[in-house]
């Protein structure tokens, strides 16, 4: 890359917290590599371990981020034998372990077009650490990915089609009953479920005003609402969210607490009769 040509932004996500130095390092590393890359925090604060929240966060970046290089780091299993990649798909690539982290986003791009595996990379930094892979290899494969660099530089070729993928649960759709499960919770309580809000036109859904709504906590009704504004205070209601999905929600409060669900706790939601 000539300096006339301004490096790639790369977009950041890792469960690192914001308690610590471990992010402020990465983005040292990815400054050593050329100063001017522009680092986008996505967030920091995925819980530990949580790969199914970090995968839906990167994948709800990756769509508003063309061209970009996606950096993400949820690696429990770190110094193990999971391998480490790097990724195209449409024109970004992506940066992390194989744990099915990036998998979501690169669908959301298209599909994987090539893949790398870089724990050996000749740009990783020595003596590399066993258990700081986000500092060691994947920010400054991220950071040579962003000033240009061709993945076949950094890594050795491995088929797409055997990279890890995280299993999600399946709704059963029918016109009397919709069994689904929770996928996250977020920072206000509301709780993704795994359905697409398209069900708000294709289903019952869409020709009712409300719904009864059974989880392991009992039974509730509740209102299918468009916006928060259409709900009394305290008032639960189904809606779909700004990723697309439906989901539940209590404005002014929180579902997760109001009815004690966490990711992959059953829901059934049926027409009120």
């Amino acid at each position: 890359m000539s300096a006339e040509t301004p490096p790639r932004p790369i977009g950041f996500l890792s469960d690192f917290g914001y308690t610590d130095e471990f992010v402020a390092v990465c983005h040292a590393v990815i400054r050593t590599v050329d100063h001017r890359i522009d680092v986008i925090d996505i967030s920091h604060g995925i819980e530990p371990g949580d790969l199914r929240r970090g995968a839906m966060a990167l994948s709800s970046f990756a769509a508003y981020s063309p061209a970009t290089v996606l950096l993400a780091v949820v690696d429990p299993g770190v110094g193990g034998d999971r391998r480490a990649l790097a990724l195209k798909a449409g024109d970004c690539n992506l940066v992390g372990p194989d744990n099915g982290l990036l998998m979501l986003a690169a669908d959301r791009l298209g599909e994987v077009d090539e893949a790398v595996e870089i724990s050996d990379t000749p740009v990783r930094l020595q003596p590399a650490s066993n258990t700081f892979h986000g500092r060691d290899i994947f920010s400054p494969v991220a950071a040579h990915l962003a000033v240009g660099a061709a993945l076949t530089d950094i890594g050795e070729p491995v088929d797409a089609s055997g990279l890890v993928r995280i299993d999600l649960p399946v709704a059963e759709v029918s016109e009397e009953e919709i069994v689904c499960h929770v996928l996250i919770s977020d920072h206000y309580g509301n709780l993704t479920l795994n359905l697409d809000g398209a069900l708000l036109e294709g289903s019952f859904l869409g020709r009712v005003d409300g719904v009864r709504v059974r989880t392991a906590a009992g039974p509730a009704r509740m209102r299918v609402c468009r916006t928060f504004a259409e709900a009394a205070e305290d008032e639960a209601v189904l809606y779909r969210d700004s990723s697309g999905s439906l989901a539940l929600a209590v404005n002014h409060g929180s579902a997760a607490e109001r009815f004690g669900l966490v990711p992959d706790d059953e829901v059934k939601l049926a027409p009120v009769p």
